[in-house]
């Protein structure tokens, strides 16, 4: 895909690996519209964007409420006049924690944000990609959705959701032109990724993982695990008892630092 002019939307662009791909795509001639919550933010990076001579808008969206989200679409269609790429990166991992010692708040909040926000984004801004008869929907998913892991039971659930839901997606709005992809990022150096302490050998940087979501746009890959994350993947076709460990051992090490 080419990304010149392209109008990506782009949700949770107000810090992290949302703003960094957002900055990202604005330096490769993209028109992007940052949506977050935290309009100061988006504020500043539209400001920078636009000093730089990239163009760029600041749509204030929460994704967990229906009528927020509308809105915040129909500004961007009205200002860029269309929208080819929707970037579903909105939400966290939350705090770690045992399952049993948390409450079912705490697990609707989590498919509310990342399975529910990303439908909910996705059906808005489909209209005016069949319209189109193109787009590319991108979804944001993590390794713990195909590798579960302790002390992350609703993240992990509600990241398979997201899996599942884009392959169904994707094969359903084939024919219709429209593309629904996943991107799984690596454990990077963000507020939410320090909120959980796990011993890996490299922790990545928001800007990194942007150049890498980038090029997985570019290439038109239909999943893309950058970080050698995909490897996890592969151990576990092979030898699921083994994914399982690596997993198991790596959650329960983060959950006893954290007490």
């Amino acid at each position: 895909m080419k990304l010149n002019d392209r109008v990506v939307l782009v949700t949770g662009a107000s810090s992290g690996i949302g703003l960094e791909i957002a900055s990202a795509l604005i330096r490769e001639g993209a028109r992007v519209a940052l949506a977050a919550r935290s309009m100061p933010q988006l504020h500043a990076a539209v400001e920078a964007a636009t000093r730089t001579g990239g163009q760029a808008l600041a749509v204030n969206m929460d994704v967990t409420d229906e009528a927020s989200v509308i809105a915040a679409v129909a500004e961007v269609i009205h200002s860029f006049g269309r929208i080819d790429v929707l970037v579903n990166n909105a939400g966290n991992g939350g705090t770690l924690g045992l399952w049993a010692a948390s409450d079912s708040a705490a697990v609707r909040a989590m498919f509310d944000t990342h399975v529910f926000g990303s439908e909910r984004v996705t059906r808005a801004v489909l209209p005016a990609m069949l319209e189109q008869k193109r787009g590319v929907v991108v979804n944001f998913a993590s390794t713990v959705a195909w590798v579960p892991m302790p002390g992350a039971t609703a993240y992990s659930a509600a990241k398979a959701a997201v899996v599942a839901m884009s392959a169904s997606l994707r094969a359903e709005l084939k024919e219709s032109g429209i593309d629904v992809r996943v991107f799984s990022p690596p454990h990077t150096s963000t507020a939410a990724g320090n909120d959980w302490p796990l011993d890996l050998p490299k922790i990545f940087e928001p800007a990194w993982v942007a150049q890498q979501f980038v090029r997985a746009l570019r290439r038109d890959a239909s999943r893309s695990l950058p970080g050698g994350n995909g490897m996890l993947l592969l151990i576990q076709r092979i030898y699921p008892k083994l994914a399982a460990h690596i997993m198991n051992r790596l959650g329960f090490r983060a959950l006893a630092k954290l007490h």
